[in-house]
């Protein structure tokens, strides 16, 4: 918060000035000198005092920033990166619910404050929507890839039933670059398969993506054990597409999830505002050098 400052060296500047004035008008010589030196002792004091207020406020402002503001940014940037685009419920509240505690905290404006509370309040409650709807997206996968998975001989494979896991994997290895993630992201995101992994690697080649169902297998004797069915993108790609298209039909039956896309989207922008809000904050007190 700024301080007030007592303009009391603004007040005898001109008390002073006003004198010298009146006393160069009536010719008392001696007066007029003196008041002219007090004058420009009293506009020396002003703008040093000025000058250490500033000075002294510009360092309060870059500690602000190192302490409190710049780790706010890159919560709220961290939280646009695995919640809101990534779509995933994992993340830690820990740093952010700290943040909301520091002495800082009241030193924001109060439109600032108030759409920083009312974004964690919502993050917070979106995250738990989100494990709500990738279980439900799991369970629809499923359902309508149930048709596609290949029974060998001797077995009876289903997808795993456990919905702590996920019944499609992505797995992307090229070269140095290896990305993993489930046919879900692609649906939370509206995104096709390639289009998710092309956002994690750079030069993306389609035969280096896997799409892997991972399944339960029960043999003729009793036994049942894991199985991971792999096989190119480019092989099961009209595969997924089918399975897409048939559990984003059922989705759009499902009033719940077309709000929770909505504030999905609201989110987004309410965090696109925060982030530049607070960046532009933090570049005013931080010097940036090209290097």
């Amino acid at each position: 918060m700024e301080e007030r400052s007592t303009p009391w060296s603004e007040v005898t500047s001109g008390i002073f000035g006003i004198l010298t004035a009146i006393a160069t008008y009536l010719g008392t010589q001696p007066l007029s000198t003196l008041f002219a030196v007090l004058l420009g002792a009293a506009v020396t004091y002003s703008v040093q005092k000025r000058l250490q207020r500033d000075s002294e406020k510009r360092s309060r402002n870059v500690e602000y920033v190192e302490k409190y503001y710049g780790p706010l940014l890159v919560e709220i940037q961290k939280i646009q990166a695995t919640v809101l685009n990534d779509v995933s419920g994992h993340y830690d509240f820990t740093s952010l619910k700290d943040l909301q505690t520091r002495p800082q905290f009241y030193t924001m404006g109060k439109k600032l404050r108030a759409d920083f509370l009312f974004f964690i309040d919502e993050i917070a409650r979106l995250a738990g929507k989100m494990n709500f709807y990738r279980r439900k997206i799991g369970g629809l996968i499923r359902q309508m890839g149930t048709p596609y998975i290949v029974n060998p001989p001797g077995k009876l494979c289903e997808f795993v039933p456990d919905l702590n896991y996920a019944p499609i994997y992505l797995r992307y290895a090229h070269e140095s670059e290896w990305f993993a993630g489930t046919l879900e992201d692609c649906i939370l995101r509206d995104k096709s398969p390639a289009d998710i992994v092309k956002d994690k690697v750079t030069g993306f080649q389609k035969e280096s993506l896997e799409v892997e169902f991972y399944l339960l297998a029960k043999d003729e004797q009793g036994g049942s054990g894991a199985e991971y069915d792999r096989k190119s993108y480019p092989e099961r790609e009209e595969v997924l597409n089918d399975i897409v298209s048939k559990v984003n039909t059922e989705l759009s039956k499902d009033d719940g999830y077309r709000i929770f896309k909505s504030e999905l989207s609201d989110l987004r922008r309410k965090a696109a505002s925060l982030s530049a809000r607070l960046a532009k904050y933090v570049e005013k007190y931080v010097s940036i050098v090209d290097i």
